[in-house]
């Protein structure tokens, strides 16, 4: 299982961003201004760490941090739908 730091690399990489702009309090909307590139991220991140989201994980999510903790596994939902 990857760590939140793990995580906030693997993003700095899809996003093409130095991972020190990806503070763990940093709003996702400031981060990424395209919502389809945050959507098509946290797809990617999905598929890279074998993570299936579900989008109630994903609504209330809004700063790096938190997103990087669902990935951690800190607030993973339970569901085993493929």
């Amino acid at each position: 299982m990857a760590d939140s730091r793990t995580v906030k690399q693997q993003m700095a990489k899809l996003l093409r961003q130095p991972v020190e702009c990806l503070a763990d309090e940093a709003r996702l909307i400031d981060v990424v201004a395209d919502s389809l590139v945050l959507v098509e991220t946290v797809i990617e991140l999905q598929e890279h760490f074998g993570v299936r989201l579900v989008q109630d994980d994903v609504r209330s999510v809004v700063t790096v941090g938190e997103l990087a903790r669902l990935f951690s596994g800190e607030r993973r939902s339970s569901t085993s739908c493929p």
